[in-house]
């Protein structure tokens, strides 16, 4: 089965197949791992790859899972083939940049006029005890900053927009 991921706006696609005994084979750009996964509770799993025992907690929403493994944290959006394809039609439009889930904007890195490239973080957000940057999907100017720092703001809600 072949699987695409999306993880600070650059695409991975693996290859899954099943192995002996309950193990994955999982290939990601010519390397190859075999991973067994034990559930331990909702959020927390258990990953053995290649032979070494990860603690992974997993928190996921509509929009995207966040991993938290080795004391780092990533984002992992989930993305339809047709979004990921619209996505890079839509390049030479604005962006409207919305949250996933509720929060409060801890700090505004940047101000409303200024260019800024892809990846480049805009804001800071907290949710979930957790301060996230908040990046620009494309190069582009900032149009609008719609929450002010230390404002809470609702899951959907947009952040800000980049033309």
């Amino acid at each position: 089965m072949n699987i695409s991921l999306l993880c600070n706006n650059k695409e991975f696609k693996l290859n899954v197949k099943e192995a002996q005994d309950g193990y994955l084979q999982i290939s990601v750009n010519k390397k190859s791992y075999l991973v067994s996964a034990e559930f331990v509770s909702g959020e927390e799993i258990l990953l053995k790859i290649n032979g070494k025992v990860y603690d992974v907690i997993v928190s996921k929403n509509s929009n995207s899972y966040d991993i938290c493994m080795t004391g780092k944290s990533i984002r992992v959006d989930k993305k339809s083939p047709f979004q990921l394809i619209k996505n890079r039609a839509d390049t030479t439009k604005k962006a409207e940049v919305k949250t996933s889930m509720p929060g409060r904007v801890v700090e505004l890195l940047v101000q409303e006029g200024r260019a800024v490239k892809h990846g480049e973080p805009v804001l800071v957000l907290e949710a979930m005890k957790m301060q996230n940057e908040i990046k620009s999907p494309r190069s582009g100017q900032v149009k609008k900053i719609c929450p002010k720092e230390g404002e809470s703001v609702e899951a959907g809600a947009v952040l800000f927009t980049i033309e």
